[in-house]
């Protein structure tokens, strides 16, 4: 048995309407169904059938609720074995901005309040992050992305994080009252690699405008570009988490730039329909709130 399917089937079961056992669960409608279909072909009945505007479980499909339900709640059972066998160790797939300048107080205090749990950190690029999520490689992900809705996995927003264009405080911007899109065709960008999220975002709306920006680097390294940058070689557009120690110490300034287009959100990813431990609970609780200053 599927245990997926059976989840939704015994939600459709509960609420006999289709439409909202696709919002309970968090899935698509289509996909609601589809699996509904899969479910009756597996066994060669149906399992619900039309009753006024609503649905209603056929004989077979009284039938198998009823072992739906006792398989349910055994993979529960085992889940919660395992889960206290294992002493709640996880594995989290990020990115190097996040490893590096978000998570480690959130991981610190992870390991101080619960000192048994094992928590691994592994990075990746987005692609790589988002395989690893969907094929349980990770117990889940966290990135910076812009808000898209996924009907196969829960995306968690944490935070929103603002996008700084950053450079020297002696670049000809600096004194700028505000920075245009068109300056990327006058002076040099730093950029990260084509697969980093606000990479891409900026070049669409570069090349929306018909603006072909001045690339000095393109690297895929945070801190690459921070020196690049420092040394001169032009500004680059990073998470504020990325360049706060340089800004509050004046290696690096903030230009006048902004665009309601660029908005990006930490956000922590796992797939729909996937059981959540207690650990992975408590650190995304942990996650929601300020981290401990240091």
């Amino acid at each position: 048995m599927d245990f997926m399917l059976m989840k939704t089937f015994k939600e459709t079961a509960r609420l006999m309407n289709i439409t909202r056992a696709a919002d309970s669960l968090g899935y698509a409608q289509s996909s609601v169904t589809a699996q509904i279909r899969k479910l009756e072909q597996h066994y060669g009945v149906p399992l619900f059938e039309r009753s006024g505007r609503g649905i209603r479980l056929t004989p077979g499909g009284r039938q198998l609720l009823e072992f739906a339900e006792r398989f349910l709640d055994l993979a529960e059972e085992s889940m919660q074995a395992v889960s206290a066998e294992t002493a709640g160790s996880i594995t989290i797939g990020t990115i190097e901005s996040m490893a590096a300048f978000y998570l480690p107080p959130y991981v610190r205090e992870m390991k101080e309040k619960f000192p048994s749990t094992g928590l691994l950190l592994q990075t990746a690029n987005e692609a790589e992050l988002l395989h690893g999520v969907r094929t349980g490689e990770y117990d889940a992900g966290i990135w910076l992305e812009r808000d898209i809705a996924d009907p196969e996995l829960v995306r968690v927003i944490l935070k929103e994080e603002p996008l700084l264009l950053v450079a020297r405080p002696d670049h000809p911007l600096a004194g700028a009252q505000t920075v245009q899109l068109a300056d990327f065709a006058g002076h040099a960008w730093v950029a990260p690699e084509r697969s980093c999220s606000y990479r891409s975002m900026l070049s669409e709306l570069l090349a929306e405008h018909g603006i072909r920006p001045q690339l000095s680097c393109e690297l895929g390294s945070v801190e690459a570009i921070k020196r690049c940058v420092l040394h001169g070689l032009g500004m680059s557009l990073l998470p504020g988490c990325a360049v706060a120690s340089e800004i509050r110490d004046g290696r690096l300034t903030v230009l006048p730039f902004a665009h309601p287009r660029l908005r990006i959100y930490v956000q922590l990813v796992y797939p729909a329909g996937r059981w959540v431990s207690r650990t992975l609970a408590a650190f995304m609780s942990m996650l929601r709130q300020p981290a401990q200053s240091e």
